[in-house]
This record gives structure tokens, sequence and C-alpha cells, in this order.
């Protein structure tokens, strides 16, 4: 039996590569930074953004009790 996904698959990536290397290179011209500083933000946001919440309950609770 024929692999019924296997028409739409036309690249061995999951994306196709001339559209990334085309959207990366939009995404780095509109933002005007690199991937690499990209990545070193949002990770940061994804780091700092829980410990804020924490320390924002934190500050909430210590108001109550």
């Amino acid at each position: 039996m024929a692999n019924p996904v296997g028409t739409l698959l036309h690249h061995s990536e999951p994306i196709d590569p001339d559209l990334w290397e085309w959207l990366s290179a939009k995404i780095d011209h509109v933002l005007g930074v690199s991937s690499g500083v990209m990545v070193i933000v949002l990770g940061a946001v994804i780091v700092l953004f829980p410990i804020a919440v924490v320390v924002l309950v934190w500050r909430k609770w210590r108001t109550i009790s």
C-alpha cells in the first residue's frame, strides 16, 4: 500500500529550505538583530516571566498575611 502523505512531502526537511532562508533574511532585516541576539532575548523572557510571577504572588501573599 502506498504512503498516503508521500505525495504531499516534497522535501526531506520539515520546511522548504528556500522559504526558510527568505523568511530568516526578512525577519533579520525587519528586527535589525541577528538570530543569536533574538535567541538570547527570547530565552531571557522565557526565564524571567515565571520568576516575575512568583515574586508578584509572593509580595501579594505577604501583604495579605
